[in-house]
């Protein structure tokens, strides 16, 4: 396996500022796309979803409780175990 070259600390602090520089750069255009995806166009739900709640059936506008945010984890097992969802709201 090939390693890195020892270098002096100037040549370290050298290496490491255009490193910086690029990471900047890589952190603002992440910044830039994350700003683009929050700009994307919404579009309406239509399909009546139904999910079963700890309180039965629930719609979809059910499920957010009034809230303006819904975070929805799903896990995946095996086929031996059943799959849930499980919902939390955020207001």
């Amino acid at each position: 396996m090939k390693t890195p070259p020892i270098v002096s600390p100037q040549e370290w602090d050298e290496a490491r500022d255009r490193l910086l520089v690029k990471e900047k750069e890589l952190t603002r255009a992440r910044d830039a796309m994350a700003a683009q995806r929050r700009r994307m166009p919404w579009m309406a739900v239509e399909e009546d979803y139904r999910f079963q709640g700890p309180n039965g059936p629930a719609s979809l506008l059910d499920l957010f409780e009034g809230r303006r945010q819904l975070i929805v984890y799903r896990a995946f097992y095996g086929p031996e175990v059943t799959t849930y969802a499980t919902v939390v709201s955020r207001s």
